[in-house]
């Protein structure tokens, strides 16, 4: 890069520019966060994800996730760094190698808030959908909870099970990922904002490890890469697949990607992605009316088909094992991460997305 040269080289290779311009964007991204229309026009949206879309087609030639090694890579050089920063006080360079650190990260602050930063700070997927944005009451939840069992039930009954029960995935996990297109090419022109030839959707290579840490994927903005933990239960693995590829479209909230994977869940032709993205829903509407009105939550469960309390147990139970340290410290991560990103809920943020159902409940009268 230049950036960790010693000889002097100008502006660029020293790390002002990367400051100056880090610093600008940082205040720019503040000064459009409450106005989308701004930033809009500054910066169009369909230009973010036109790059998103080239960035994640040049990544695409790879069987691997590019992402993932270019995430190993740094947490190496960020101890390594470390380690040389420690060694260098107890002699000369130590300001350099932090000056040259700091340059770095600036740079890579720069690339992420061009790439997908900024997109915190658009308009919401609302207005792609139609919808207008309204609070309603727990009666309007219980009705919603209705649906999305029936739903659920009624899809339930057309997937496979293995050998106690449980809903499985009788393809492969490549197959899968592979097939995930097919939802956002079935949307039609009803959301064409988010249609077009994106770099495939990739597995993570340390998917096990990735269990402690509650992570089911994770989308990755220096590469424009969809990534998903492949060691998971299936119940929500298509689903998931679906929303990473939502924020591979510009979606940057973790609400609305959880909305627009159940949009196109329904669109999509195979039924395990329905039935996983009704599930995806079904889950975060169901919890929000627990802690709205427990007697309606249990009276509702109650209609639950046994292949869905199966599945639902199945997805628990899976877990278990993998709760702890690792799993705590990855979550205050994540939710730092949203936080700074003005998600100011945080993690909590993946259950908001009930707000969306209702709207889409209520103004257009079906799910």
């Amino acid at each position: 890069m230049g950036i960790f040269r010693k000889k002097k080289s100008g502006l660029l290779s020293e790390g002002y520019l990367w400051m100056a311009m880090a610093a600008l964007l940082y205040g720019f991204s503040l000064w459009t966060r409450r106005s989308p229309a701004l930033l809009e026009q500054i910066y169009p949206a369909r230009i973010n994800r036109w790059i998103i879309r080239l960035l994640s087609q040049l990544t695409g030639i790879f069987p691997f996730s590019v992402g993932e090694l270019f995430l190993y890579v740094h947490v190496f050089l960020a101890v390594f760094l470390l380690l040389r920063f420690v060694m260098k006080l107890f002699g000369e360079g130590a300001f350099t190698l932090l000056y040259r650190t700091v340059s770095y990260g600036a740079m890579l602050y720069v690339v992420f808030m061009l790439v997908f930063g900024l997109n915190y700070n658009r308009a919401s997927v609302r207005e792609a959908v139609g919808l207008e944005k309204a609070y309603y009451t727990a009666v309007e939840l219980k009705e919603l909870n209705r649906a999305l069992i029936a739903r659920a039930n009624a899809l339930r009954a057309q997937v496979a099970e293995d050998e106690k029960g449980v809903f499985t995935l009788k393809e492969s996990t490549e197959a899968t990922l592979k097939k995930a297109q097919a939802g956002y090419d079935a949307l039609g022109d009803s959301l064409k904002v988010y249609q077009g030839t994106y770099g495939r959707p990739k597995g993570v290579f340390l998917s096990e490890p990735m269990n402690y840490t509650g992570i089911t994927g994770v989308f990755m903005p220096f590469t424009g890469e969809a990534n998903v933990n492949v060691k998971g239960p299936d119940l929500l693995y298509p689903a998931t697949i679906l929303h990473e590829m939502a924020h591979q479209r510009g979606i940057a909230y973790e609400d609305e990607a959880n909305y627009l994977s159940f949009v196109v869940s329904t669109a999509h032709p195979e039924v395990n992605f329905q039935y996983s993205g009704t599930v995806l829903a079904l889950m975060s509407s169901m919890n929000a009316l627990y802690r709205a009105d427990n007697k309606a939550f249990t009276e509702l469960y109650g209609t639950y088909s046994e292949g869905l309390r199966r599945d639902m147990k199945a997805y628990r139970e899976f877990y278990i094992p993998y709760e702890g340290k690792v799993e705590k410290a990855a979550t205050q991560v994540n939710d730092t991460y949203l936080k700074s990103n003005g998600q100011t809920s945080g993690v909590s943020s993946y259950g908001e997305m009930v707000n969306l159902l209702l709207e889409q409940f209520v103004q257009k009268g079906s799910l």
